[in-house]
């Protein structure tokens, strides 16, 4: 039996074995509107494409007008349909091709380009490559662009912003990332808004992307790629595009398209296991050496206290667990484990976690170099060497050069019995990539280097099947929909690097993440049920609290009974994170106000309130808006807090009066429809 079994909450199985949909459901109304969109945009004989290029000067519009233009459509599973539509240029034999998917169970369409060389003689200069370019809006409609900060270290990191496009603006407003990496200043998630719908995007370039959103005579245009592309094909030579996925909502609530899109991230995009989404895991870590300076002697200790506790995940990170020579950040680079920590290798901790019933996760930056580490050394026509940055880039556009770094990560993965990776990213690559490119090959340095992360990534998951990603660049800075697909953000900001609680930006960054990313974590450090440990708690964390040694302690065996309570919260509160998200207060960091926001199932007709009356707030108590609750309808409501449980009208609980006597603290509001 898994000793972590018998701390599995009490839930009905709906919510632990859930249905393929567990949030909102897309109308008649928006999977009609996304089937003429498609129809309009790729589909009928005289569809005007959603994405523009020019091809030595010519716009593809003039271009594609004596293109052959050749169709293949294919059902695909989970009532998918595949449309390719290839245009072959026969004056440059250009191919141009389009991969779209759209779905019948979602009011949502997902495209990609592939442009190919089919000549003999390089191509002319391709540029301004948009995968993006279409009219979101009708002139001359109102509308507002709903957006997101990006990682910033701080309490704005995924802040929520708006741009509102008044009648007769025509200023362009544009969006990019800063250094080359996608969610540095800003998401690539939008949410265009009208006044009786709109359109959900979301851009899939683990690079340096950028969207521009600009009034015109037709209406709002949106447009988004790669920012820079000037480039010419060799013969032969094909490079792939972002990734573009819309989703359409009607309706005057906002929070619609974030939900739709939130619903098909959950169904079709984020990592699975077994059929299944992957939670972010609740862990625990190792920050202590033996007598001798070697550290499997503590990790195997720790294990059985820790998987009794219910703790799914042994997480050994770049600091100060360096499993690698020379420390952080010197030593990366040098990717072999240090005999003098781990003399016997990886192999007896990665054993003792899988019998321990736990899984181990292992910290690695393939993508830095740092000067005179062994790959540098030994591999440096691998390696970009910096101008003015202060560490170097691995040529991960380099194919003989992935395919070594991919064996050599693959290797430590099968010696460890690895279940996860954590794949960190410190630099900016943007200025690497750039000067390594010639004139007219601009673009061309990133696109491979992008390339060569997902190919890179899918190998190594199709050579393990189970292992899963987790996402980190300096935090939260390399956040997109492609890195979605393919990872889990666990630790979505740096700011936590500061090893304490912060309550107030802990609570403000999981709500920006919540709009548009149903998966991610951080570090906690404090336990059930504080103030603090609530601030920061997602669907599993990692557990960083420490005792009065410096030691982490969710081993010891005095913080048994709050390491278990802690576990039986996540597991208690994870299943409602695949339902709808909804703030319930404004996204103010002051401390004088309240603060929380709610899940909602409607697959189970129950939700989750999660709320918190800071520190500086004189107000006792607050009025919860609640969401998506049946007014007629009657409903069973417990707080975590309180053993009472009660049943009331829906028309109460839309309006819901909570209070909190403690100055900071925090509520959990469960609530359920009941046939009465």
């Amino acid at each position: 039996m898994n000793p972590r079994s018998r701390y599995l909450p009490a839930l009905p199985l709906g919510l632990l074995f859930a249905a393929a949909t567990h949030g909102m459901v897309a109308s008649e109304r928006e999977k009609a509107a996304t089937r003429s969109w498609v129809d309009a945009h790729l589909l009928a004989a005289d569809a005007e494409p959603p994405f523009t290029l020019t091809c030595g000067g010519k716009p593809f519009n003039a271009i594609r007008r004596h293109c052959a233009l050749r169709r293949e459509d294919r059902a695909l599973a989970d009532g998918r349909t595949e449309h390719t539509l290839t245009w072959s240029d026969p004056e440059t034999h250009l191919e141009v091709r389009c991969v779209a998917i759209a779905w019948a169970d979602h009011a949502a369409v997902e495209w990609m380009l592939h442009l190919r060389n089919g000549g003999s003689a390089p191509s002319p200069i391709l540029e301004a490559i948009r995968p993006l370019d279409a009219v979101m809006m009708p002139a001359p409609a109102p509308c507002t662009l709903h957006y997101t900060l990006g990682d910033s270290n701080s309490a704005d990191s995924f802040a929520p912003r708006e741009k509102a496009f008044a009648a007769g603006d025509t200023t362009p407003f544009t969006l990019a990332p800063q250094g080359g990496r996608s969610s540095d200043a800003f998401l690539p998630f939008f949410n265009l808004a009208g006044t009786e719908g709109g359109t959900a995007i979301a851009v899939g370039w683990s690079g340096q992307w950028e969207a521009r959103f600009e009034r015109s005579a037709d209406g709002l245009h949106a447009r988004a790629g790669q920012q820079l592309t000037h480039l010419s094909l060799q013969p032969g030579e094909t490079i792939r595009t972002p990734r573009i996925l819309l989703v359409f909502w009607k309706g005057t609530q906002t929070l619609r398209g974030n939900n739709l899109l939130r619903s098909i991230l959950i169904d079709h995009y984020l990592p699975r296991r077994d059929g299944k989404p992957v939670w972010p895991p609740i862990c625990a870590s190792v920050n202590w050496t033996a007598p001798d300076g070697t550290y499997e002697g503590p990790h195997i200790e720790v294990l059985q206290p820790l998987a009794e506790r219910g703790i799914e995940v042994l997480w050994s990170d770049m600091d100060p667990q360096q499993w690698y020579p020379g420390g952080f950040p010197e030593g990366t680079g040098t990717w072999e484990v240090d005999p003098a920590k781990y003399p016997q290798g990886l192999k007896p901790i990665g054993d003792a976690v899988a019998k321990a019933g736990m899984q181990y996760l292992l910290w690695f930056e393939p993508e830095r170099v740092h000067p005179g580490t062994k790959i540098d050394r030994e591999h440096g026509e691998w390696v970009i060497k910096p101008q003015g940055e202060w560490s170097q880039l691995f040529r991960l556009h380099d194919p003989q050069a992935r395919r070594w770094i991919t064996d050599r990560v693959d290797r430590h993965v099968k010696e460890a019995g690895l279940s996860w990776i954590r794949w960190d990213f410190n630099i900016d690559p943007l200025g690497f990539w750039r000067r390594n490119d010639a004139p007219d090959r601009q673009g061309m340095t990133e696109i491979r280097h992008v390339e060569g992360l997902y190919a890179m990534w899918d190998d190594l998951r199709a050579r393990r099947p189970g292992l899963v990603i987790d996402n980190c660049a300096s935090g939260g800075r390399r956040i997109d929909l492609e890195t979605c697909i393919r990872s889990i953000p666990l630790w979505h900001s740096d700011s936590q690097c500061s090893g304490k609680p912060d309550p107030v930006t802990d609570q403000l960054q999981n709500a920006g993440l919540y709009r548009w990313i149903p998966m991610h974590g951080c570090g906690n450090f404090a336990y059930e049920p504080t103030y603090e440990f609530r601030s920061a708690m997602t669907a599993g964390n990692i557990l960083a609290h420490g005792n009065t040694r410096g030691r982490l302690d969710a081993a010891d065996p005095d913080t048994a009974p709050a390491v278990t309570r802690t576990v039986a919260i996540y597991r208690k509160l994870r299943p409602y994170t695949l339902g709808d998200f909804y703030p319930l207060f404004p996204h103010l960091k002051n401390q004088d106000v309240w603060f929380g926001y709610q899940f909602h199932r409607a697959d189970q007709q129950a939700g989750v309130a999660i709320v918190y009356r800071r520190a500086a707030c004189h107000t006792p108590s607050a009025l919860l808006q609640l969401n998506d609750v049946d007014e007629s309808g009657r409903y069973e409501v417990i707080c975590e807090d309180k053993p009472e449980r009660s049943v009331v009208n829906g028309s109460d609980l839309v309006a819901w009066n909570v209070r909190i006597e403690d100055r900071p603290g925090s509520a959990i509001l469960y609530y359920r429809k009941v046939n009465q």
